[in-house]
């Protein structure tokens, strides 16, 4: 019986020829153990828009696996990212989960930092021979930002994000970075975090999964027009003549967001870059996914909606339909999800061909294998 190495092989051919993921990726704690490594700790992961550090003394906290990271502005309102581990015996400095402070003290033994990683006080070190405050800042994790989102990278020796997604089209026109929030969710889900790009990268189950995206969206992707790139998949699907956007109407009077093309004013966008950020622009807001896995069968989703100032000023403005539209479709989505990888748990399961409207997903299949398994054709 050929082994999960020989299955991710037939994943890695050309889309014709190609078979889907083996089950074991999808549970086998081994497997995790390698991605945590292969792909969480040296790729670029989206933690939040910049607008999540909008004033110095914001904070937040990303978790992942066994690392912690902080995520500050600083007084100048320059925004940095620090390991959550004091310089001293290794406690975590940070427990809130977000706020606004000045300082960050270690609740052990009392040493405090800047809002830009330097240790500003530690309490009686002055006994230790030799010692500098100056030689003990927290230890900066790599931070980029990117079309107005924040990335962290765990590998000091990456390349930088120019060269990562040098090849994604280019949406400096949206000002993307401008935009504001307007609503926040957050899911724990019993299911591999590669589910969640899977069925975000297809639209093969929505005529039965989502009725209410299915009146208002086309099912096919278009392949023309599909991006493929070295970390990222994605394109654009139609909006049904008689709407004009994805809601629980399907129809809005807000304007369009600003510098949205007339060209695409019946397409929604959707990207998914790699690993863990699902962008999706529809014409009169923004949509965004960011996937922790919290195990090899578990994941954290949190989700944000965002419009742009001069939409949010308009008398009546409401986003609540964007909002439930959408969480809506994400509790669907996550019960998909969980209920697959039940079935791929299974000794019954054998790898299958994927649907001509799936060559999304096999291009992130692809990426994953060449990136944890690292098969070539």
């Amino acid at each position: 019986m050929p082994t999960a190495v020989d299955w991710v092989g037939q994943t890695d051919r050309d889309f014709e020829n190609a078979l889907t993921l083996p089950g074991r990726v999808y549970w086998d704690p081994a497997v995790f153990a390698r991605e945590e490594q292969q792909i969480f700790g040296k790729d670029w992961l989206c933690v939040g828009h910049v607008s999540r550090l909008a004033s110095p003394g914001d904070f937040f906290l990303v978790n992942l696996g066994r690392e912690s990271v902080i995520l500050a502005a600083d007084k100048q309102g320059t925004p940095h990212a620090f390991y959550n581990v004091c310089r001293h015996r290794g406690t975590r400095v940070v427990n809130d989960a977000s706020g606004s402070c000045r300082l960050f003290r270690c609740p052990y033994h009392d040493w405090a930092y800047g809002l830009d990683g330097r240790l500003m006080s530690a309490p009686n070190m002055e006994e230790t021979p030799n010692f500098r405050r100056e030689d003990f800042p927290l230890r900066e994790v790599r931070l980029e930002l990117w079309n107005g989102f924040l990335f962290i990278n765990l590998d000091p020796d990456a390349l930088p994000m120019s060269a990562v997604y040098d090849d994604f089209p280019d949406l400096s026109y949206l000002n993307l970075h401008r935009l504001q929030r307007v609503g926040y969710h957050h899911y724990d889900v019993d299911a591999n975090w590669k589910l969640i790009c899977e069925n975000y990268n297809e639209c093969y189950h929505c005529a039965l999964a989502h009725p209410q995206l299915h009146r208002i969206s086309v099912d096919r992707e278009y392949p023309d027009l599909n991006h493929v790139g070295k970390h990222f998949t994605g394109g654009p699907m139609a909006i049904r003549q008689g709407f004009n956007t994805m809601t629980t109407s399907g129809v809005t009077d807000r304007a369009p967001l600003p510098g949205w093309k007339d060209s695409d004013k019946d397409m929604v966008m959707y990207f998914n870059l790699y690993p863990n950020l699902l962008l999706s622009i529809a014409p009169d807001y923004l949509l965004t996914h960011y996937i922790w896995p919290t195990g090899p069968e578990t994941v954290y989703i949190e989700t944000e909606w965002f419009c742009a100032t001069e939409q949010i000023e308009q008398p009546g403005f409401d986003p609540r339909d964007a909002i439930e539209f959408w969480d809506t479709t994400n509790r669907q989505d996550w019960g998909l999800c969980e209920n697959a990888l039940r079935g791929l748990r299974s000794t019954g399961h054998r790898p299958g061909p994927y649907q001509s409207w799936e060559t999304c997903v096999h291009d992130f299949d692809r990426w994953y294998v060449r990136r944890v398994f690292a098969c070539q054709d």
